[in-house]
């Protein structure tokens, strides 16, 4: 009897991860993610925290999902690029044309901090996209104003008209580092986009060209191992140090190159010889960030394992019945291991997707926390770090995990967890609730 569960929760966890799989790429509907909509268009509480700023991380706030970056050449010219999935949209005939248009507004404000909003400038673009044969992912890049601000923050909200959804993002901008990852543009050499993320596939092939220089200009690339570390609990004491050694297998090219992803590693090119700042571009499988295989599965369980339960399921010549074993063993009951396993791989997903540096998403400090505890409910930005808040449902409290900005040599830069005794009953009722078989929100 015991095998037989063990074989249907197998088909049952493999359709859940199909499941996670289309969640990653096209949305869904999970009933822990708080689904409530923006309260205006300007947001103006950003380093003190608001319930609106915390829809950043709600991937169901919204049906709008664009991908938001600044490049920079020098001091004057910033290039604000906004890609979005045109499937995304709602069309409309109801215009001269009588086709299937849709319409978005770009606006984007300059502000000289988080914690200094005052508008230093802004501008508003209105665009009609028609629907094509096929969804396709649709690139406008704007100039942003020149400023006399060495330093700013880009806040920038897509809107799409026609169904009145919003989406918004912010990019810092330092206009006195030519070497940053923003000073390298990133091409997919397939449709001759600008390429959106900051992972790439496995057996993709991207261009790279550093702006920020004369053609003469060369530049060094490099590739690297990488590493997987499995972050350590909000209260513990000693977190993990980043391994700051060069790259290997370092080569120099010129200003511009392709690059041919084989393998996973991390992918770098820098103008600096220094290592300073460079552009890093992780590759963590052909099918990141969704999660298929037994050992995706895997790491995300070190957040509620044992370390001897996680170095047995790891080990295991059969990892698949282990990590079946293990969310069946909670609950004893299939229905409610379906309904655990759907939600916690699908937060993971979606760290993946948030929070990816030279680690996986859901392997960082704040992806850990994502998939754990579940979507913050107040989110502050400060230009040190970030700030979670959570509303404990037993008796109103307020719990608050701070994340500091760090610069790394392998990301540029990194949010480390300041960890602290005080989160210890907080974590151990999450991980207990999720251990006895049932899903933790706060």
């Amino acid at each position: 009897m015991k095998k037989s569960l063990k074989t249907i929760l197998t088909l049952l966890i493999a359709t859940c991860c199909v499941g996670c799989s289309m969640l990653g790429r096209n949305g869904g509907n999970l009933s822990d993610i708080d689904d409530s909509r923006p309260k205006s268009k300007n947001q103006s509480v950003i380093s003190t925290g608001s319930e609106q700023l915390a829809l950043i991380y709600n991937p169901y706030s919204t049906s709008i999902h664009p991908k938001v970056f600044v490049k920079k050449t020098n001091l004057s010219n910033i290039d604000l690029y906004v890609m979005i999935n045109d499937a995304e949209l709602l069309y409309s005939k109801a215009n001269a044309q009588q086709s299937n248009m849709a319409s978005i507004r770009i606006f984007y404000r300059i502000m000289e901090s988080y914690e200094n909003t005052t508008l230093v400038d802004s501008s508003s673009q209105m665009l009609t996209i028609n629907k094509g044969a096929s969804p396709r992912m649709y690139s406008i890049k704007l100039k942003v104003k020149d400023v006399e601000l060495d330093k700013f923050v880009l806040q920038t909200t897509v809107t799409d008209l026609t169904r009145g959804k919003m989406s918004m993002h912010f990019c810092e901008v330092d206009k006195t580092n030519p070497y940053s990852a923003d000073n390298f543009m990133v091409t997919d050499i397939r449709d001759m986009q600008p390429y959106p993320y900051s992972y790439i596939e496995d057996g993709a092939g991207i261009r790279v060209d550093y702006l920020n220089g004369n053609m003469d200009d060369k530049t060094i690339t490099g590739t690297r191992q990488l590493e997987p570390q499995i972050t350590l609990s909000p209260y513990a004491s000693d977190p993990a140090v980043e391994d700051t050694s060069h790259y290997y297998n370092i080569s120099e090219i010129g200003r511009s190159h392709i690059l041919n992803v084989k393998g996973p590693g991390l992918y770098a090119t820098t103008a600096d010889t220094n290592w300073a700042t460079n552009l890093v571009m992780p590759c963590f499988g052909s099918d990141y960030p969704n999660i298929n295989t037994p050992d995706d599965m895997i790491k995300p369980l070190a957040f509620l394992c044992t370390a001897d339960e996680y170095s047995q399921i790891s080990a295991s010549k059969t990892k698949k019945l282990a990590v079946d074993e293990f969310w069946y063993q909670n609950s004893r009951d299939l229905k409610k291991a379906k309904e655990q396993i759907r939600i916690y791989y699908t937060r993971a997903i979606y760290a993946n997707m948030y929070f990816s540096d030279y680690r996986e998403g859901c392997l960082t400090d704040r992806g850990m926390l994502y998939t754990v505890l579940g979507p913050p409910k107040i989110l502050a930005i400060t230009s040190d770090g970030e700030v979670w808040t959570y509303r404990d449902s037993r008796n109103g409290q307020l719990v608050k995990f701070t994340f500091r900005k760090q610069k790394s040599r392998l990301c540029g830069a990194k949010y480390v967890l300041r960890r602290s005794t005080e989160y210890k009953p907080y974590w151990d009722k999450a991980v207990s609730t999720w251990r006895k078989g049932n899903v933790f929100s706060f």
